[in-house]
């Protein structure tokens, strides 16, 4: 079984696009040799979470993204046709997922919106480290600095393995889910809701962390809500 992501940026951002996608997204979790659909999706639900978009130059941040499993060992062609039809651009990425922290908390109904937000982040090797270094501190250490600093409930980590010549060469997709709450305040996406001091402590650990393997000029950053069909 291999795991595709496509990030889709469309035409015309609007809620019609959208609803399209999602209904694109049900057809495709009954498609032979298809399973485990994902969308998400940068929607007005997230936009209380707008000042956590974060965008690398002038590459316009993408609109949507399209997670899936494919059975074969040819490319997602049909997949990619069926997406397309949505109308917009298309960048798709084979990956290797691990889940360390899976949604038990907040689980949705297939096709139902997953309470509060996910932030997708976009990852490069920074030129600081080779690209073993950087996957491993990323592995290794960071992932338990990430689980326990944050309110995430869910955490998913894509490494990239093959995408096509002209797709920007992200290395990594990351997935963190986030209650409401997050989105519009800080103490709540650390875990320490009238916490002052612990709120600093976790802040100032996660971004010592993210400063040993990322570099911050390079990261894309989009808060959206998740679907999984």
């Amino acid at each position: 079984m291999r795991k595709f992501q496509v990030l889709i940026w469309a035409q015309e951002a609007s809620p019609a696009f959208f609803a399209r996608l999602r209904e694109q997204a049900r057809a495709l979790s009954s498609t032979d040799g298809v399973s485990a659909v994902q969308l998400n999706l940068a929607d007005s639900d997230v936009e209380p979470a707008a000042d956590k978009r974060m965008a690398n130059g002038d590459s316009p941040l993408f609109d949507a993204l399209c997670s899936f499993c494919w059975q074969a060992q040819s490319q997602p062609d049909t997949v990619l046709s069926m997406l397309a039809s949505v109308g917009g651009r298309l960048a798709c990425y084979e990956v290797d997922a691990v889940e360390p922290l899976p949604n038990t908390a907040c689980p949705a109904a297939p096709g139902e919106r997953t309470e509060g937000f996910s932030q997708v982040a976009l990852l490069r090797c920074p030129s600081f480290l080779s690209y073993e270094e950087w996957l491993s501190y990323w592995k290794t250490t960071h992932t338990g600095v990430a689980i326990e600093t944050q309110s995430t409930f869910r955490y998913v980590q894509n490494r990239v393995v093959a995408r096509p010549a002209e797709a920007l060469p992200y290395d990594a997709i990351v997935e963190e889910c986030f209650p409401t709450a997050a989105m519009t305040s800080a103490e709540a996406f650390y875990d320490a809701e009238g916490q002052a001091e612990l709120f600093q402590q976790r802040l100032q650990a996660m971004m010592e962390s993210c400063g040993k393997f990322i570099d911050f000029s390079e990261i894309e950053v989009v808060p959206t809500s998740e679907y999984c069909f």
